[in-house]
C-alpha cells in the first residue's frame, strides 16, 4: 500500500530507466516508419527480440551445461562470448534492451519487449537469474580447467 492509501501494483513501482545510447539509434529510424506500418514493425521487433533473448538463454544454458558436465571447450568459450557481448551491451545502456527505444516508438505502451511476452515476475527477475546462472556456469567451467591442469600436471 502507498503513503497516500492506493494499493499500487509491482509495476507501477517499478524504475524506469533511460537508455543511454539507443534512443539516439532508434529514434530517427521510428520516425521514418508511416503509422499505418507500426503494429506490423512492433510485431516484426517482438519477434527478433525474441528469438535473440531464446538464443542468449540457450548459451547461457550451454555454459551451465558445459560446466555441470565438467567439458569445457571451444563451444563453451563461443557461447560466453556470446554471453558477455549481450550483457555489456545491456549494462552499457544503463540496463534498457537496446530495442526498447524502438518498440516504444512503433507504439508499444512499454518497450521492454521480455514484459510483453512474461509475466511481471518473471520478467523482473530474469537479469538476476541470467547472472546468477552464468556465475555458476563460470565456476563450474573454471572447476573443470582447473582439475583438467592439475590432472595433466600429475601425469
Amino acid at each position: 500500500m502507498g503513503t497516500s492509501g492506493m494499493v499500487h501494483s509491482s509495476s507501477e513501482l517499478a524504475i524506469r530507466r533511460s537508455p543511454v545510447w539507443s534512443g539516439a539509434l532508434t529514434a530517427p529510424l521510428a520516425r521514418r516508419i508511416p503509422a499505418a506500418v507500426r503494429p506490423a514493425m512492433l510485431a516484426m521487433i517482438r519477434s527478433i527480440h525474441t528469438v535473440i533473448f531464446a538464443s542468449v538463454a540457450a548459451m547461457i544454458g550451454v555454459v551451465v551445461w558445459d560446466g555441470l558436465r565438467g567439458r569445457p571447450g571451444r563451444r563453451t568459450a563461443a557461447a560466453l562470448a556470446v554471453v558477455l557481448a549481450e550483457s555489456a551491451t545491456y549494462a552499457s545502456n544503463n540496463q534498457v534492451c537496446p530495442l526498447t527505444p524502438l518498440a516504444e516508438g512503433m507504439g508499444a505502451e512499454r518497450g521492454s519487449v521480455v514484459d510483453m511476452f512474461l509475466p511481471d515476475w518473471a520478467a523482473r527477475r530474469i537479469p538476476v537469474v541470467s547472472v546468477s546462472l552464468v556465475i555458476v556456469g563460470l565456476v563450474l567451467n573454471a572447476r573443470a580447467l582447473f582439475r583438467r591442469r592439475r590432472r595433466a600436471a600429475e601425469r
